[in-house]
């Protein structure tokens, strides 16, 4: 991911997965350099011929850095044994200008998508405010892997913020993006989550940042991001490669309600419905943009139909 190394708006990255600053690889004895890895049988190998063990998925991180223009052949990208994709959708009130369309691409080709997000918060409230601003940028697509929060910010420490201060905005972000019925996963490299916050605290999943090592294993990793310079065939230049050790299609069902923002949303297999919705002997209406009809009366076609304070139609 990114880190800032001034204030707000001065990204020190020239692409997505630069070497972040604050992460210092450890190498073993033998280096088993992980952009090595290859994919055989559903089982991923390192170099030496041992296999990683619990893997189940191989993922990408991709940005505007990657798809500057649509450049990204997804067919290839599938083809080349990605399953997911953790698609970048910026700061607080400033969106990566492609999340849209990668968001868009990816799931038509058959790619589970998930998200990360950059945090500039320097108080729970803040970090509250950047989960809601995420949710209603998100809500639209079939989200089926975690919502990250990217809380490797240099800005955080310059501005003086305690281990245990990240801690409390970590939680406070988390748990929001989690009350929406969205899975909620904190990314750092090793050094953030050992010094810069306390992640015994933190009950959410870790996507664990570390490069140049066989070590992946840390309290409630779910994914392990092992490269900055990994290859994928249909993306030019550098990537980062992530291996997921969790199967979110059972961690984080694509069926049932979701709370987003003061709102009721109904999604079936990951995709938001509208229209007519039955469930058991109620019937629901949820609205051209998804937000479910609640005490309120409304003219569908010719006729006006009433609803309730909990949304089940009143005949």
């Amino acid at each position: 991911m990114f880190r800032k190394r001034g204030r707000l708006r001065r990204a020190a990255a020239a692409g997505l997965c630069a070497l972040m600053a604050l992460q210092t690889p450890v190498m073993t004895a033998r280096a088993e350099l992980p952009e090595q890895l290859t994919v055989t049988n559903g089982q991923f190998i390192r170099a030496n011929g041992t296999a990683v063990e619990g893997a189940l998925a191989k993922g990408v991180t991709i940005s505007k850095y990657q798809n500057k223009a649509g450049e990204i052949d997804w067919n290839q990208v599938r083809g080349d044994g990605v399953t997911f994709a953790m698609v970048r959708l910026g700061y607080l009130n400033d969106l990566d200008p492609y999340f849209a369309a990668n968001m868009q691409a990816a799931s038509a080709h058959g790619i589970r998508t998930g998200v990360f997000f950059y945090t500039q918060a320097l108080d729970e409230e803040t970090a509250r405010q950047e989960a809601r601003f995420v949710l209603e940028q998100i809500k639209d697509y079939p989200v089926s892997y975690p919502v990250a929060y990217d809380v490797e910010s240099q800005y955080l420490l310059d501005m003086g913020k305690t281990p245990q201060e990240i801690t409390s905005q970590v939680n406070a972000f988390c748990q929001v993006i989690a009350e929406a019925g969205y899975r909620p996963v904190v990314y750092a490299n090793n050094e953030w989550l050992t010094r810069h916050m306390d992640t015994s605290q933190i009950p959410y999943d870790i996507w664990y940042a570390r490069y140049e090592t066989s070590v992946n294993e840390y309290p409630n990793r779910t994914i392990w991001q092992y490269t900055k310079d990994g290859t994928v065939a249909g993306i030019t230049g550098k990537v980062c490669i992530e291996i997921a050790f969790a199967d979110y299609t059972h961690l984080f069902p694509g069926t049932g309600w979701r709370p987003i923002n003061g709102s009721w949303y109904y999604y079936e297999n990951y995709q938001k419905k509208t229209g007519w919705l039955q469930l058991g002997e109620n019937w629901y209406y949820l609205k051209e943009d998804g937000k479910m009809a609640v005490n309120e009366s409304c003219q569908i076609g010719d006729v006006m139909y009433s609803f309730a304070e909990n949304g089940v139609w009143i005949p």
